[in-house]
């Protein structure tokens, strides 16, 4: 390992349970969002997009 590279750190337990639902959460939100037939609306480039269901 080169001197000025730093290892990754490890995030804490919180961090990752965060994340873990809000993965799930929008998984959740495709699926009904498919089931509906409803577009996504997804924040894109500084723009409001629909991504088709």
């Amino acid at each position: 390992m080169k001197s000025n590279e730093r290892k990754a750190t490890k995030a804490p337990t919180f961090v990752l349970r965060a994340e873990r639902a809000l993965h799930r959460a929008a998984h959740n939100v495709r699926v009904q969002n498919r089931a509906l037939g409803l577009p996504v609306i997804v924040w894109q480039d500084g723009k409001v997009v629909e991504k088709p269901a």
